[in-house]
Protein backbone atom coordinates (compact mmCIF):
# COMPACT_ATOMS: atom_id res chain seq x y z
CA UNK A 1 0.00 0.00 0.00
CA UNK A 2 2.72 2.33 0.65
CA UNK A 3 4.63 1.78 -2.22
CA UNK A 4 1.48 2.83 -4.31
CA UNK A 5 0.80 5.63 -2.39
CA UNK A 6 4.21 7.00 -3.62
CA UNK A 7 3.77 6.51 -7.04
CA UNK A 8 0.42 7.47 -6.78
CA UNK A 9 2.42 10.83 -5.39
CA UNK A 10 4.94 11.10 -7.80
CA UNK A 11 2.63 10.99 -10.65
CA UNK A 12 0.50 13.80 -8.90
CA UNK A 13 3.58 15.87 -8.43
CA UNK A 14 4.65 15.23 -12.29
CA UNK A 15 1.19 16.17 -13.54
CA UNK A 16 1.54 19.48 -11.30
CA UNK A 17 4.86 20.22 -12.76
CA UNK A 18 3.80 19.15 -16.71
CA UNK A 19 0.54 21.91 -15.41
CA UNK A 20 2.77 24.48 -14.25
CA UNK A 21 4.87 24.53 -17.43
CA UNK A 22 1.77 24.73 -19.22
CA UNK A 23 0.65 27.62 -17.29
CA UNK A 24 3.92 29.39 -18.22
CA UNK A 25 3.99 28.60 -21.66
CA UNK A 26 0.41 30.23 -22.22
CA UNK A 27 1.67 33.56 -20.24
CA UNK A 28 3.49 35.44 -23.06
CA UNK A 29 6.39 37.15 -20.67
CA UNK A 30 7.06 33.40 -19.29
CA UNK A 31 7.05 31.94 -22.68
CA UNK A 32 9.35 34.80 -24.22
CA UNK A 33 11.85 33.89 -21.08
CA UNK A 34 11.12 29.95 -21.75
CA UNK A 35 12.10 30.71 -25.38
CA UNK A 36 15.61 32.58 -24.91
CA UNK A 37 16.49 30.47 -22.21
CA UNK A 38 16.00 27.32 -23.97
CA UNK A 39 18.56 28.85 -27.11
CA UNK A 40 20.69 29.78 -24.51
CA UNK A 41 20.91 26.31 -22.78
CA UNK A 42 21.22 24.78 -26.46
CA UNK A 43 24.15 27.21 -27.03
CA UNK A 44 26.18 26.75 -23.65
CA UNK A 45 25.85 22.60 -23.99
CA UNK A 46 26.77 22.71 -27.50
CA UNK A 47 29.98 25.38 -27.00
CA UNK A 48 32.04 22.27 -27.64
CA UNK A 49 30.70 21.62 -31.19
CA UNK A 50 29.60 25.38 -31.78
CA UNK A 51 32.90 27.02 -31.24
CA UNK A 52 35.94 25.73 -33.13
CA UNK A 53 38.54 27.49 -30.35
CA UNK A 54 39.37 27.30 -27.09
CA UNK A 55 38.05 30.51 -25.38
CA UNK A 56 41.44 30.99 -23.07
CA UNK A 57 44.28 28.94 -24.52
CA UNK A 58 44.34 29.15 -28.36
CA UNK A 59 46.35 32.43 -28.96
CA UNK A 60 47.83 33.73 -31.99
CA UNK A 61 44.93 32.85 -34.16
CA UNK A 62 45.17 35.65 -36.13
CA UNK A 63 46.55 39.23 -35.62
CA UNK A 64 45.59 41.09 -32.27
CA UNK A 65 42.13 43.30 -32.57
CA UNK A 66 41.29 41.37 -35.59
CA UNK A 67 37.62 42.69 -37.17
CA UNK A 68 35.00 39.67 -38.02
CA UNK A 69 35.47 38.50 -41.75
CA UNK A 70 31.64 40.29 -42.49
CA UNK A 71 33.27 43.72 -41.70
CA UNK A 72 34.71 44.58 -44.43
CA UNK A 73 31.88 43.25 -46.79
CA UNK A 74 29.48 45.11 -44.99
CA UNK A 75 31.25 48.83 -44.17
CA UNK A 76 34.48 48.52 -46.88
CA UNK A 77 38.04 48.81 -46.32
CA UNK A 78 41.06 47.11 -47.22
CA UNK A 79 41.92 43.77 -45.53
CA UNK A 80 44.24 40.32 -45.32
CA UNK A 81 43.20 37.33 -44.14
CA UNK A 82 45.52 34.47 -42.79
CA UNK A 83 47.97 32.97 -44.94
CA UNK A 84 49.70 29.82 -44.21
CA UNK A 85 52.72 29.49 -46.44
CA UNK A 86 53.83 25.75 -45.56
CA UNK A 87 50.56 23.40 -45.63
CA UNK A 88 52.88 20.53 -44.01
CA UNK A 89 54.44 22.14 -40.95
CA UNK A 90 54.79 19.12 -38.85
CA UNK A 91 56.42 17.67 -41.49
CA UNK A 92 54.58 14.33 -41.24
CA UNK A 93 55.52 13.48 -45.67
CA UNK A 94 58.12 14.38 -47.92
CA UNK A 95 56.44 17.22 -49.72
CA UNK A 96 58.40 20.00 -48.22
CA UNK A 97 61.35 18.25 -49.88
CA UNK A 98 60.30 20.31 -52.64
CA UNK A 99 61.25 23.73 -51.57
CA UNK A 100 64.90 22.47 -49.93
CA UNK A 101 68.10 22.10 -51.87
CA UNK A 102 71.22 20.74 -50.77
CA UNK A 103 74.75 22.17 -51.63
CA UNK A 104 75.78 22.24 -55.15
CA UNK A 105 78.60 19.33 -54.81
CA UNK A 106 76.58 17.35 -52.39
CA UNK A 107 77.91 17.91 -49.30
CA UNK A 108 75.24 18.69 -47.46
CA UNK A 109 72.28 16.45 -47.99
CA UNK A 110 69.21 17.24 -47.22
CA UNK A 111 66.73 14.20 -46.41
CA UNK A 112 63.01 13.45 -44.87
CA UNK A 113 63.56 10.80 -42.23
CA UNK A 114 61.04 9.29 -40.18
CA UNK A 115 61.95 10.48 -36.92
CA UNK A 116 60.67 13.44 -34.67
CA UNK A 117 60.23 14.08 -31.25
CA UNK A 118 59.49 16.81 -29.27
CA UNK A 119 61.60 17.35 -25.91
CA UNK A 120 64.01 14.13 -27.07
CA UNK A 121 67.38 13.28 -27.85
CA UNK A 122 68.46 12.51 -31.52
CA UNK A 123 68.09 8.96 -30.29
CA UNK A 124 64.47 9.44 -29.54
CA UNK A 125 61.62 6.94 -30.01
CA UNK A 126 59.42 6.77 -33.06
CA UNK A 127 55.74 7.75 -33.47
CA UNK A 128 53.16 6.56 -35.35
CA UNK A 129 53.13 10.13 -37.76
CA UNK A 130 57.31 10.65 -37.51
CA UNK A 131 59.10 13.31 -39.51
CA UNK A 132 61.28 15.70 -39.90
CA UNK A 133 64.30 16.82 -42.10
CA UNK A 134 67.69 16.25 -41.76
CA UNK A 135 70.39 18.12 -42.98
CA UNK A 136 73.24 15.84 -43.27
CA UNK A 137 76.80 17.20 -43.43
CA UNK A 138 78.97 14.28 -45.81
CA UNK A 139 82.02 16.55 -46.73
CA UNK A 140 82.94 18.47 -44.10
CA UNK A 141 85.87 20.14 -46.11
CA UNK A 142 83.31 21.63 -49.20
CA UNK A 143 83.78 25.31 -48.92
CA UNK A 144 79.95 25.75 -50.08
CA UNK A 145 78.66 24.03 -46.62
CA UNK A 146 74.50 25.39 -47.34
CA UNK A 147 71.28 23.66 -47.39
CA UNK A 148 68.33 26.59 -48.71
CA UNK A 149 65.03 26.56 -48.09
CA UNK A 150 63.18 28.83 -50.67
CA UNK A 151 59.63 29.68 -51.06
CA UNK A 152 57.71 32.29 -53.19
CA UNK A 153 54.04 33.10 -53.17
CA UNK A 154 51.50 35.88 -54.35
CA UNK A 155 50.05 37.93 -51.83
CA UNK A 156 47.09 39.02 -52.59
CA UNK A 157 45.19 41.04 -49.67
CA UNK A 158 45.12 45.35 -50.61
CA UNK A 159 45.87 45.24 -46.69
CA UNK A 160 49.40 44.25 -45.00
CA UNK A 161 48.98 40.93 -42.89
CA UNK A 162 49.25 42.32 -38.89
CA UNK A 163 51.48 39.99 -38.28
CA UNK A 164 55.22 37.74 -39.96
CA UNK A 165 56.52 34.83 -38.17
CA UNK A 166 58.76 32.03 -39.38
CA UNK A 167 59.66 29.47 -36.69
CA UNK A 168 60.84 26.49 -36.62
CA UNK A 169 62.43 23.71 -34.14
CA UNK A 170 65.85 22.63 -34.57
CA UNK A 171 67.62 19.29 -33.32
CA UNK A 172 71.73 19.72 -33.66
CA UNK A 173 74.67 16.81 -33.06
CA UNK A 174 78.50 17.51 -33.32
CA UNK A 175 78.19 21.14 -33.94
CA UNK A 176 80.79 22.25 -32.11
CA UNK A 177 83.33 21.34 -34.69
CA UNK A 178 81.29 22.48 -37.58
CA UNK A 179 79.57 26.16 -36.14
CA UNK A 180 75.60 26.71 -38.10
CA UNK A 181 74.34 29.96 -39.04
CA UNK A 182 71.21 30.86 -39.62
CA UNK A 183 70.18 33.33 -42.91
CA UNK A 184 66.35 34.39 -43.50
CA UNK A 185 65.78 36.55 -46.27
CA UNK A 186 62.93 38.29 -47.71
CA UNK A 187 62.27 39.41 -51.45
CA UNK A 188 59.73 41.67 -52.25
CA UNK A 189 57.88 42.44 -55.58
CA UNK A 190 60.02 45.37 -56.54
CA UNK A 191 63.69 43.00 -55.74
CA UNK A 192 64.33 44.18 -53.20
CA UNK A 193 65.94 42.05 -50.51
CA UNK A 194 65.52 42.23 -46.78
CA UNK A 195 67.35 40.10 -43.50
CA UNK A 196 65.62 39.27 -41.30
CA UNK A 197 67.44 37.27 -39.82
CA UNK A 198 71.27 36.74 -39.39
CA UNK A 199 72.63 34.23 -36.60
CA UNK A 200 75.89 36.08 -37.18
CA UNK A 201 74.64 39.89 -36.50
CA UNK A 202 73.36 38.54 -33.24
CA UNK A 203 76.60 36.59 -32.40
CA UNK A 204 74.26 33.61 -31.67
CA UNK A 205 76.12 31.29 -33.84
CA UNK A 206 74.32 27.35 -33.45
CA UNK A 207 77.35 25.76 -31.12
CA UNK A 208 76.30 23.20 -28.94
CA UNK A 209 74.80 19.79 -29.48
CA UNK A 210 71.34 20.09 -27.95
CA UNK A 211 69.66 17.67 -25.86
CA UNK A 212 66.04 19.10 -26.77
CA UNK A 213 64.59 20.67 -29.47
CA UNK A 214 64.80 24.34 -29.79
CA UNK A 215 63.06 27.19 -31.17
CA UNK A 216 64.27 29.53 -33.65
CA UNK A 217 61.62 32.57 -34.93
CA UNK A 218 61.53 35.40 -36.65
CA UNK A 219 58.48 37.58 -35.77
CA UNK A 220 57.13 40.95 -36.50
CA UNK A 221 55.85 41.30 -33.49
CA UNK A 222 58.95 41.02 -31.28
CA UNK A 223 60.80 43.39 -29.44
CA UNK A 224 61.47 46.64 -30.69
CA UNK A 225 65.33 45.54 -31.05
CA UNK A 226 64.58 42.90 -33.69
CA UNK A 227 62.99 45.99 -35.44
CA UNK A 228 65.45 48.26 -35.39
CA UNK A 229 68.56 45.74 -35.88
CA UNK A 230 66.80 44.22 -39.08
CA UNK A 231 64.54 47.01 -40.31
CA UNK A 232 65.64 50.29 -39.12
CA UNK A 233 65.07 52.59 -35.93
CA UNK A 234 62.22 54.35 -38.49
CA UNK A 235 59.85 51.43 -39.24
CA UNK A 236 56.88 51.78 -36.78
CA UNK A 237 54.83 49.00 -38.37
CA UNK A 238 57.18 46.31 -39.17
CA UNK A 239 54.47 44.16 -41.42
CA UNK A 240 53.37 47.39 -43.85
CA UNK A 241 57.14 47.63 -44.06
CA UNK A 242 57.95 43.85 -44.98
CA UNK A 243 54.47 43.83 -47.06
CA UNK A 244 53.74 47.30 -48.98
CA UNK A 245 51.88 45.73 -51.44
CA UNK A 246 50.06 42.51 -53.81
CA UNK A 247 52.80 40.95 -55.81
CA UNK A 248 55.56 38.06 -55.42
CA UNK A 249 56.99 37.22 -52.26
CA UNK A 250 59.99 35.14 -51.83
CA UNK A 251 61.45 33.58 -48.76
CA UNK A 252 64.86 32.28 -48.16
CA UNK A 253 66.65 30.65 -45.36
CA UNK A 254 69.69 29.41 -45.37
CA UNK A 255 71.60 27.53 -43.28
CA UNK A 256 75.38 27.68 -43.22
CA UNK A 257 77.89 25.05 -41.84
CA UNK A 258 81.36 26.05 -40.98
CA UNK A 259 83.94 23.95 -42.70
CA UNK A 260 86.33 21.46 -41.01
CA UNK A 261 88.76 19.54 -42.87
CA UNK A 262 89.39 17.28 -40.02
CA UNK A 263 85.88 16.83 -39.17
CA UNK A 264 84.60 12.94 -39.98
CA UNK A 265 81.86 12.87 -42.94
CA UNK A 266 77.91 12.09 -41.53
CA UNK A 267 79.05 13.63 -38.13
CA UNK A 268 77.73 16.83 -38.23
CA UNK A 269 73.73 16.31 -38.29
CA UNK A 270 71.15 18.96 -38.07
CA UNK A 271 67.47 18.32 -37.72
CA UNK A 272 64.52 20.51 -38.46
CA UNK A 273 60.67 20.37 -36.97
CA UNK A 274 57.93 22.13 -36.56
CA UNK A 275 58.40 24.75 -39.52
CA UNK A 276 55.83 27.32 -39.76
CA UNK A 277 55.37 30.48 -41.67
CA UNK A 278 52.17 32.24 -41.33
CA UNK A 279 50.61 35.73 -42.39
CA UNK A 280 48.51 37.41 -39.80
CA UNK A 281 45.29 38.30 -41.12
CA UNK A 282 43.32 41.25 -40.10
CA UNK A 283 39.98 39.64 -40.00
CA UNK A 284 39.44 36.59 -38.40
CA UNK A 285 36.49 34.53 -37.47
CA UNK A 286 32.66 35.70 -37.02
CA UNK A 287 33.72 38.52 -33.86
CA UNK A 288 37.12 38.55 -34.83
CA UNK A 289 39.67 38.02 -32.33
CA UNK A 290 40.76 40.32 -29.20
CA UNK A 291 44.36 41.65 -27.43
CA UNK A 292 45.70 37.72 -27.89
CA UNK A 293 44.41 37.05 -30.94
CA UNK A 294 41.64 34.77 -29.32
CA UNK A 295 38.72 33.99 -31.15
CA UNK A 296 35.95 36.45 -29.58
CA UNK A 297 33.22 34.19 -31.08
CA UNK A 298 34.54 31.02 -29.04
CA UNK A 299 34.97 33.43 -25.98
CA UNK A 300 30.59 34.31 -26.23
CA UNK A 301 29.62 30.84 -26.98
CA UNK A 302 31.65 29.16 -23.85
CA UNK A 303 30.75 32.85 -22.00
CA UNK A 304 27.55 31.61 -21.65
CA UNK A 305 27.81 28.15 -20.60
CA UNK A 306 30.39 29.59 -17.68
CA UNK A 307 27.90 32.60 -16.90
CA UNK A 308 24.53 30.44 -16.99
CA UNK A 309 26.35 27.47 -14.56
CA UNK A 310 27.31 30.90 -12.13
CA UNK A 311 24.20 31.97 -12.22
CA UNK A 312 21.73 29.10 -11.41
CA UNK A 313 24.67 27.43 -9.23
CA UNK A 314 24.42 30.60 -7.09
CA UNK A 315 20.71 30.54 -7.22
CA UNK A 316 20.50 27.17 -6.07
CA UNK A 317 22.97 27.79 -2.83
CA UNK A 318 21.51 31.00 -2.28
CA UNK A 319 17.67 30.09 -2.25
CA UNK A 320 18.96 26.61 -0.53
CA UNK A 321 20.49 28.58 2.95
CA UNK A 322 17.68 31.23 2.50
CA UNK A 323 15.25 28.34 2.32
CA UNK A 324 17.05 26.36 5.71
CA UNK A 325 17.64 29.68 7.53
CA UNK A 326 14.17 30.70 7.18
CA UNK A 327 12.63 27.10 8.33
CA UNK A 328 14.68 26.83 11.46
CA UNK A 329 13.91 30.19 12.47
CA UNK A 330 10.35 30.42 11.63
CA UNK A 331 9.30 27.21 13.37
CA UNK A 332 11.76 26.47 15.86
CA UNK A 333 11.43 30.22 16.86
CA UNK A 334 12.82 31.69 20.41
CA UNK A 335 16.87 32.14 20.68
CA UNK A 336 17.38 30.43 17.23
CA UNK A 337 14.86 32.65 15.62
CA UNK A 338 16.86 35.57 17.27
CA UNK A 339 20.36 34.76 16.44
CA UNK A 340 19.49 33.72 12.62
CA UNK A 341 17.67 37.01 12.22
CA UNK A 342 20.34 39.42 13.85
CA UNK A 343 22.94 37.33 11.55
CA UNK A 344 20.45 38.08 8.62
CA UNK A 345 20.16 41.94 9.93
CA UNK A 346 24.32 42.43 10.03
CA UNK A 347 24.88 40.74 6.74
CA UNK A 348 21.81 42.65 5.23
CA UNK A 349 23.48 46.20 6.49
CA UNK A 350 27.08 45.28 5.03
CA UNK A 351 27.15 46.24 1.08
CA UNK A 352 27.67 43.16 -1.25
CA UNK A 353 29.80 44.13 -4.19
CA UNK A 354 32.65 45.86 -2.05
CA UNK A 355 32.30 42.44 0.36
CA UNK A 356 32.83 40.17 -2.62
CA UNK A 357 35.16 42.55 -3.64
CA UNK A 358 37.41 41.76 -0.54
CA UNK A 359 36.40 38.27 -0.15
CA UNK A 360 37.25 37.41 -3.74
CA UNK A 361 41.28 39.03 -3.09
CA UNK A 362 41.78 37.29 -0.06
CA UNK A 363 40.42 34.00 -0.97
CA UNK A 364 41.75 34.32 -4.40
CA UNK A 365 39.74 34.75 -7.95
CA UNK A 366 38.66 30.91 -8.77
CA UNK A 367 35.42 30.29 -10.20
CA UNK A 368 34.40 28.34 -7.31
CA UNK A 369 35.71 30.77 -4.63
CA UNK A 370 32.80 33.15 -6.99
CA UNK A 371 29.95 30.46 -7.26
CA UNK A 372 30.28 30.09 -3.10
CA UNK A 373 30.66 33.76 -2.15
CA UNK A 374 27.57 35.05 -3.93
CA UNK A 375 25.84 32.30 -2.97
CA UNK A 376 26.13 32.40 0.54
CA UNK A 377 25.71 36.19 0.29
CA UNK A 378 22.28 36.39 -1.33
CA UNK A 379 20.25 34.02 1.24
CA UNK A 380 19.47 36.83 4.08
CA UNK A 381 16.33 38.63 1.92
CA UNK A 382 14.87 34.61 1.11
CA UNK A 383 15.24 33.53 4.70
CA UNK A 384 13.15 36.40 5.82
CA UNK A 385 10.48 36.12 3.62
CA UNK A 386 10.12 32.18 4.56
CA UNK A 387 10.63 33.53 8.17
CA UNK A 388 7.29 34.92 7.42
CA UNK A 389 5.38 32.80 5.89
CA UNK A 390 5.93 29.64 8.49
CA UNK A 391 5.41 32.02 10.74
CA UNK A 392 1.66 32.04 9.61
CA UNK A 393 1.91 28.22 8.41
CA UNK A 394 2.97 26.82 11.79
CA UNK A 395 -0.32 28.19 13.26
CA UNK A 396 -2.64 26.82 10.48
CA UNK A 397 -5.18 24.11 11.51
CA UNK A 398 -3.82 21.09 9.46
CA UNK A 399 -0.13 21.49 11.62
CA UNK A 400 -1.95 21.55 14.63
CA UNK A 401 -3.55 18.53 13.29
CA UNK A 402 -0.23 16.80 12.39
CA UNK A 403 1.51 18.49 15.85
CA UNK A 404 -1.28 16.78 18.10
CA UNK A 405 -1.28 13.19 16.24
CA UNK A 406 2.38 12.85 17.48
CA UNK A 407 4.31 14.46 14.15
CA UNK A 408 7.77 15.64 15.15
CA UNK A 409 9.47 18.47 13.71
CA UNK A 410 11.31 17.37 10.99
CA UNK A 411 8.12 15.38 9.90
CA UNK A 412 5.63 18.35 9.87
CA UNK A 413 8.50 20.46 8.14
CA UNK A 414 8.97 18.17 5.26
CA UNK A 415 5.54 17.25 4.72
CA UNK A 416 3.64 20.17 5.95
CA UNK A 417 6.11 23.58 5.85
CA UNK A 418 8.03 23.15 2.38
CA UNK A 419 5.73 21.87 0.17
CA UNK A 420 3.22 25.13 0.94
CA UNK A 421 6.55 27.32 1.06
CA UNK A 422 7.84 26.02 -2.67
CA UNK A 423 5.85 28.33 -4.43
CA UNK A 424 7.91 31.22 -2.75
CA UNK A 425 11.10 28.55 -3.73
CA UNK A 426 10.28 28.76 -7.36
CA UNK A 427 9.96 32.47 -7.68
CA UNK A 428 12.98 33.19 -5.88
CA UNK A 429 14.78 30.77 -7.77
CA UNK A 430 14.12 32.07 -11.39
CA UNK A 431 14.59 35.86 -9.78
CA UNK A 432 18.06 35.20 -7.89
CA UNK A 433 20.19 34.05 -11.17
CA UNK A 434 20.13 37.48 -12.52
CA UNK A 435 21.96 39.09 -9.73
CA UNK A 436 24.23 36.37 -9.64
CA UNK A 437 25.06 36.62 -12.94
CA UNK A 438 25.48 40.39 -12.68
CA UNK A 439 27.02 39.89 -9.79
CA UNK A 440 29.88 37.71 -11.88
CA UNK A 441 30.22 40.16 -14.52
CA UNK A 442 30.81 43.13 -11.92
CA UNK A 443 33.49 41.03 -10.60
CA UNK A 444 34.68 39.78 -13.66
CA UNK A 445 34.53 43.35 -14.95
CA UNK A 446 37.16 44.34 -11.99
CA UNK A 447 39.80 41.97 -12.46
CA UNK A 448 38.75 39.32 -10.26
CA UNK A 449 38.16 36.78 -12.37
CA UNK A 450 39.19 33.12 -12.93
CA UNK A 451 42.27 33.09 -15.09
CA UNK A 452 41.67 29.73 -16.50
CA UNK A 453 37.81 30.22 -18.36
CA UNK A 454 36.25 32.81 -20.12
CA UNK A 455 32.68 34.37 -19.04
CA UNK A 456 30.80 37.28 -20.30
CA UNK A 457 32.00 39.52 -17.55
CA UNK A 458 35.92 38.80 -18.41
CA UNK A 459 34.93 39.65 -21.88
CA UNK A 460 33.94 42.90 -20.68
CA UNK A 461 37.05 43.42 -18.99
CA UNK A 462 39.18 42.61 -21.41
CA UNK A 463 37.14 45.49 -23.90
CA UNK A 464 37.29 47.76 -21.10
CA UNK A 465 41.45 47.48 -20.49
CA UNK A 466 42.50 47.48 -24.12
CA UNK A 467 43.24 50.14 -26.08
CA UNK A 468 40.70 50.13 -29.05
CA UNK A 469 38.47 48.06 -27.41
CA UNK A 470 35.69 50.93 -26.98
CA UNK A 471 35.75 51.06 -30.74
CA UNK A 472 35.34 47.73 -31.60
CA UNK A 473 31.65 47.29 -30.72
CA UNK A 474 31.13 43.94 -32.37
CA UNK A 475 33.24 42.77 -29.26
CA UNK A 476 32.02 45.11 -26.39
CA UNK A 477 27.90 44.19 -27.67
CA UNK A 478 27.81 40.70 -27.50
CA UNK A 479 28.39 39.62 -24.35
CA UNK A 480 26.18 42.64 -22.99
CA UNK A 481 23.75 41.46 -24.91
CA UNK A 482 23.85 38.31 -23.98
CA UNK A 483 23.67 38.82 -20.17
CA UNK A 484 21.00 40.85 -20.87
CA UNK A 485 18.95 38.58 -22.61
CA UNK A 486 19.38 35.67 -20.13
CA UNK A 487 18.93 38.27 -17.14
CA UNK A 488 15.51 39.06 -18.75
CA UNK A 489 14.66 35.20 -20.02
CA UNK A 490 14.72 34.79 -16.03
CA UNK A 491 13.08 37.55 -14.76
CA UNK A 492 10.40 37.02 -16.96
CA UNK A 493 10.04 33.58 -15.99
CA UNK A 494 9.80 34.64 -12.46
CA UNK A 495 7.03 37.27 -13.54
CA UNK A 496 5.31 34.67 -14.59
CA UNK A 497 5.68 31.81 -11.94
CA UNK A 498 4.51 34.95 -9.52
CA UNK A 499 1.70 35.42 -11.56
CA UNK A 500 0.64 31.84 -11.38
CA UNK A 501 1.77 30.92 -7.91
CA UNK A 502 0.56 34.26 -6.07
CA UNK A 503 -3.40 33.92 -6.12
CA UNK A 504 -3.25 37.68 -5.36
CA UNK A 505 -1.83 38.64 -8.69
CA UNK A 506 -3.35 35.47 -10.99
CA UNK A 507 -5.43 36.72 -13.68
CA UNK A 508 -9.39 35.61 -13.60
CA UNK A 509 -9.67 33.51 -16.99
Amino acid sequence: MSRKLKISRTRYQLQQLRKLLTQIFRSKRGAFGIVILIIAAIIALGAPVIAPYDPVNDKDLAGHFCAPEWYPIIFGGDYSKNVELISDPLIDTPKILQYWQGSPSGSVQVLWVNFTGYNKDLEGELYDKPGCILLNLTDPSDKNLTAVFTLSFNYNYSAPPKRFRLSLYYLSKAVEQSPVNVTVKLYQPNGKSLVILDSRMLSARIDKTSKQWTLLSVDSQAERSWVETYLGSNVQTPARFMFPTKGQYKIQVEIDFTPNAHLQPGRVMFLIDNFRIKLYGSVFGLLGTDQEGRDVFSQLIWGSRLSLLVGVLCAVLSVVLGLLFGLLAGYIGGITDEVIMRVTDVLLTIPGLPLLIVLMAVLGASLYNLIILIGFLGWMGFARTVRSMVLSLKERPFVEAARASGGGTGYILVKHIIPNVMTLVYVSLATSVPSAILSEAALSFLGLYDPSVMTWGRMLHDVETSPVGARMWWWAVPPGLGIALVSLAFILIGYALDEILNPKLRERR
